[in-house]
């Protein structure tokens, strides 16, 4: 695999293609709190306890939208004096025609996950041993050696490797004992972060940083997904590190690096 993603990234870059959700993946899971999904800003809900006229501003007047009912429920992105602000710059009157219930903290973490920034632990993690299995090699026993030039140096299967390397502008992955650098991630990471390779041109962009992968080595989550303009997907495990690459460039995505065990 290594080999293969090696000669992909000295090849001439590519304009950044749209980003696209595998077919093997899921969606990211939204987050239900009491039967309404949380959207990034929301700080609660309204229930209505009595018929209320729904609002707009149009040209600096309060304008009727419609009238919501009795028994329905709406999310609540602010809260200021007089009135509750609900969806497309829509608000209600705060009064006794409706009942605000603010999000609990411990599901307002769960909701600001998916928007959070990722600051490190996406090299591997030293005090583990990884089996992967790789397309090309076949099974790879992974590991930690020690440290050389500031770089955590791994043996695979008993012989030099690769080699890792992560500050607070990128995490590095290369050939143990050499100049070569097969991956380049820039740090921070948070959703919809770009940029481009600063040694080889690849454009990279992050899907998710919220996702859900399942591996042999058992469920992840909050993982980060991130896609090249080669059409490789790479997903990393917070402290655990690389856990799966996929090759989309065929009829149908393939996992090409995935991870077997943890030990």
């Amino acid at each position: 695999m290594m080999k293969k993603i090696a000669c992909l990234l000295m090849a001439v870059a590519m304009i950044c293609s749209s980003a696209i959700t595998l077919p093997f993946s899921k969606a990211d899971a939204a987050v239900i709190w009491d039967g309404i999904e949380l959207k990034q800003g929301t700080i609660g809900k309204v229930t209505i306890l009595k018929d209320t006229p729904l609002f707009t501003r149009s040209k600096g007047k309060i304008v009727k939208v419609k009238t919501l009912k009795k028994g329905q429920t709406a999310s609540v992105f602010a809260v200021t004096k007089g009135y509750y602000h609900l969806y497309k710059k829509t608000f209600i009157k705060k009064n006794s025609y409706a009942k605000f219930t603010p999000v609990p903290k411990d599901v307002q973490y769960e909701l600001n996950k998916e928007y959070r920034t990722v600051y490190y632990g996406l090299k591997l993690n030293k005090k583990h041993r990884y089996t992967y299995y790789d397309v090309e090699n076949g099974k790879e026993n992974w590991a930690y050696k020690g440290t050389a030039y500031g770089w955590d140096v791994w043996t695979v299967n008993g012989d030099n490797g690769y080699a890792y390397r992560e500050n607070k502008e990128w995490m590095r992955l290369g050939l143990a004992n050499s100049d070569f650098i097969f991956l380049n991630i820039k740090l921070p990471l948070k959703k919809g972060s770009y940029w481009k390779d600063d040694l080889y041109g690849v454009h990279h962009r992050v899907l998710s940083v919220n996702k859900t992968v399942k591996t042999p080595a058992g469920t992840f989550q909050h993982v980060i997904e991130i896609k090249d303009s080669e059409n490789f997907y790479y997903y990393f495990a917070p402290n655990v590190g690389l856990i799966l690459t996929v090759d989309n460039n065929g009829k149908s995505p393939k996992r090409v690096f995935e991870l077997q065990k943890i030990n």
